[in-house]
């Protein structure tokens, strides 16, 4: 989609990629520091075939000697084609000290050639089972695990967490400004280009289409397909922390509204944490930044066992 976003595609909003590029710059001025005294960390582990398939593995003090050693893997956001996954360093750094194994991936974007929303996912599991894989090499055996994700990385935690079989127990889901459904995000835009169009379907359902055949109708089932909301059910409903901003103008309030009546009418337990001062960066509520961390906690002694 490289030629899209170039052309001010109608669908991937300019508001968007600023934003991303906006989040990378506040990213690397605040980049934390590893100390080795956190534990083991393992950078840039590759995991698959192209460019942007790496991880960074942190393995907690004694994690041979842990029988139900959790995982916390955090995807990062970008609008789907930036970002990087040092945006959620300091998340690991401070997991990794309370004696979970953490890591955060890199995977393609859709400015690559052949990526969409699908191959993003495929790439996740592939990411997940590198990482079983390369512990127990190290001696150290992963039992179980949370996704967590921010905007575009929140988006794809979720669809991971409720549209995939998982090969490690995933226990819990903890979501910053994840866009729950893309007919929000993306409203029909009778002005886009054909090729935008086609090239908008080709990244929601890795499938190649004719703008003819695209009718608003058709249009609307394919973001719904790759919607997390589409894929909740009794059944997928994992226990799982939403924050979002109540002044985001970019995931609007209806993406959480979304994902609560669904919890709800399923019975199913989760906590909200709605900023009531930020917009997408969550940057303008301390106290909700504190509360969500202390649920976190909460969610890691439940649903991992310690």
């Amino acid at each position: 989609m490289k030629s899209c976003v170039k052309k001010g595609c109608g669908f991937l909003l300019g508001a968007v990629l600023l934003l991303g590029i906006v989040g990378a710059i506040v990213i690397y001025a605040n980049r934390p520091k590893w100390k080795e005294e956190y534990g083991q960390r393992f950078t840039d582990v590759v995991y698959g075939n192209r460019e942007h398939n790496t991880y960074d593995l942190y393995l907690p003090n004694g994690a041979a000697q842990k029988d139900s050693l959790a995982l916390i893997l955090y995807v990062h956001g970008g609008s789907w084609i930036g970002g990087d996954k040092i945006e959620h360093h300091g998340d690991c750094y401070t997991w990794v000290q309370k004696g979970y194994a953490t890591a955060t991936m890199n995977y393609s974007l859709l400015n690559e050639d052949g990526v969409s929303i699908p191959s993003m996912l495929e790439e996740i599991d592939s990411c997940v089972q590198h990482i079983e894989r390369f512990a127990a090499q190290k001696g150290v055996h992963i039992r179980q695990m949370a996704i967590g994700g921010t905007s575009a990385g929140g988006h794809l935690a979720m669809m991971y967490a409720y549209g995939s079989s998982h090969c490690i127990p995933l226990r819990f889901a903890s979501i910053k400004v994840g866009p729950s459904d893309l007919r929000i995000l993306f409203p029909y835009n009778g002005n886009a280009k054909a090729e935008d169009v086609e090239k908008f379907a080709f990244s929601c359902s890795g499938q190649h289409w004719e703008a003819p055949a695209l009718s608003p109708e058709l249009l609307d089932s394919i973001k719904l397909q790759a919607s997390p909301v589409a894929y909740i059910n009794d059944s997928t409903a994992l226990p799982a922390i939403f924050a979002y901003g109540g002044k985001d103008d970019l995931v609007k309030p209806e993406n959480y509204r979304e994902l609560q009546a669904l919890y709800d009418s399923l019975g199913r337990p989760y906590d909200l944490i709605v900023f009531p001062n930020s917009g997408h960066f969550l940057v303008s509520d301390k106290d909700c930044s504190e509360r969500y961390d202390s649920i976190i906690n909460v969610y890691c002694k439940k649903y991992f066992g310690y």
